[in-house]
């Protein structure tokens, strides 16, 4: 078992994760915990030390009010929880299909200008490229489309 700190000032310490934790409590509860029961507290939300991804990207849009997380690791759930979590929080929402099509529209940008400064650069039309007569039969269905409104 666990030391409880019946003397300690801060149970804190210089950990923020407990820091916020432990704001709003009062102080004699707080130095009521033992060592073993805050590790215990820690694991239990999910507090890890920063840095343990490969990509730990995270930053504040002011102008938007909002923040953007970018976490890649390796997955530590087990099958059990990673399937009440895909339950719980389901992925298509409306806000992350706004977010994946904003996302799509601004890599199709750069890839039209990238295949529209090489069909200026060689005189080739890029959908000729990739079939030829693509882009005759697409004007020809236009037209039939246009004459049958």
């Amino acid at each position: 078992m666990g030391v409880v700190h019946k003397f300690r000032g801060d149970p804190a310490g210089e950990d923020h994760f407990l820091g916020d934790f432990f704001r709003d409590m009062s102080p004699s509860l707080a130095r009521s915990f033992t060592d073993e029961q805050l590790r215990e507290i820690k694991m239990q939300f999910g507090a890890r030390k920063r840095g343990a991804h490969s990509v730990d990207l995270r930053f504040s849009v002011p102008l938007l009010r909002c923040y953007v997380v970018l976490l890649i690791g390796r997955e530590g759930r087990s099958n059990r929880r990673r399937n009440r979590d895909r339950l719980k929080y389901p992925l298509a929402t409306v806000g992350n299909l706004a977010v994946a099509a904003v996302l799509l529209i601004l890599l199709a940008i750069p890839v039209a200008m990238v295949l529209t400064g090489l069909s200026a650069a060689t005189v080739m039309d890029p959908m000729e490229a990739v079939q030829p007569g693509l882009t005759e039969s697409i004007r020809q269905q236009l037209v039939l489309l246009i004459k049958g409104l």
